[in-house]
């Protein structure tokens, strides 16, 4: 007599582990091409949450994601990495509104996956982001900061070359870490990225550019040992997103400039591009923007920035001090 089937409708769901699923979860993301850099995000923040509160499907509820994501506006920031020291910083309403996104998803594929039979976070509200007006470096912040770098030394050579290529050509710092020696046409002034979603583009860069990479990979980088990422390590293994942010916080400290990091560098190709009359269409297959909406942030951007230029006087100036020095009130 043949045993009675499963059926899906009649497994107790609710006693699954919670890292069970968010272990599903990574696996159906990685498969579905998510870039390396996202799943690591997926990894640290629903890997936090199940640390943090755990349990089973039945214990994800909207209550407990809530009391989740307020006890995160008190964390600190990096408590959980292993290897930079936790600063006096907490989280970031950026940071947190990311944690609730991420979440959000994970909670629409439980749905769709048929693990629940509702949105479970449906009715999240996601905390406010804040919304910070970054100021581009001017040309005296780059030269400065171009300066800083030892030329005549492998990682200096290495990170100028890395530096004058974001401030050229607006990568992301993951396109820059995984960069090819194949897709790089150092004669034509053309590499070839192959960035979020999988999408492939194709960017010119500048001269100085040129000079700075012929001079790393000619003479300074090393024999690689695994693959052909242009930018190494002293020994020859590829360098991290980490190695980036950190020699450009070094830079920080030495240049004075203490508003810089990483995306800065991309905030302000975009914008001298929109400061030089570039064409909107032309910067969104550049920055490799989804849409046009993320592209116009930087056109807003670079317009108040021309405003700022080109504005000598405040329109109540204009009104009140007379026309010319010396002139006689009416």
């Amino acid at each position: 007599m043949s045993s009675k089937q499963k059926r899906w409708e009649s497994l107790d769901k609710a006693s699954i582990d919670i890292k069970v699923l968010v272990d599903h979860y990574i696996s159906a993301c990685r498969s579905a091409g998510f870039s390396d850099k996202t799943i690591r995000g997926y990894n640290e923040k629903l890997g936090r949450y199940v640390r943090q509160v755990g349990g089973t499907l039945g214990d994800f509820t909207l209550d407990r994601v809530r009391e989740h994501l307020t006890s995160l506006k008190d964390a600190k920031k990096w408590s959980t990495h292993p290897g930079i020291p936790t600063k006096k910083k907490s989280l970031s309403p950026t940071t947190v509104r990311h944690h609730g996104m991420i979440l959000l998803g994970f909670s629409r594929w439980l749905f769709e996956e048929g693990y629940t039979e509702s949105k479970v976070l449906a009715g999240l509200k996601l905390p406010r982001a804040d919304i910070v007006s970054m100021e581009p470096l001017s040309d005296e912040e780059i030269k400065r900061l171009i300066a800083y770098f030892n030329l005549n030394t492998e990682i200096g050579c290495r990170n100028a070359a890395i530096t004058w290529l974001f401030l050229d050509t607006g990568l992301r710092c993951a396109e820059m870490v995984g960069m090819d020696m194949d897709n790089l046409f150092l004669e034509t002034k053309r590499l070839k990225i192959l960035g979020k979603g999988r999408k492939e583009r194709i960017l010119p860069f500048g001269h100085q550019s040129k000079r700075l990479l012929d001079r790393y990979i000619y003479h300074f980088r090393p024999e690689s040992i695994y693959g052909k990422v242009v930018f190494l390590t002293s020994e020859g293994y590829p360098i991290t997103d980490n190695t980036i942010r950190m020699f450009i916080e070094r830079a920080s400290k030495k240049t004075g400039i203490a508003r810089l990091h990483v995306h800065l560098l991309r905030h302000t190709f975009a914008t001298k591009f929109v400061l030089d009359g570039g064409d909107t269409m032309w910067l969104q297959l550049i920055m490799g923007h989804e849409n046009l909406e993320t592209t116009q942030r930087y056109i807003k951007r670079g317009a108040v920035q021309q405003i700022v230029l080109n504005k000598a006087l405040s329109p109540m100036d204009d009104i009140l001090l007379p026309r010319r020095i010396g002139a006689r009130a009416g």
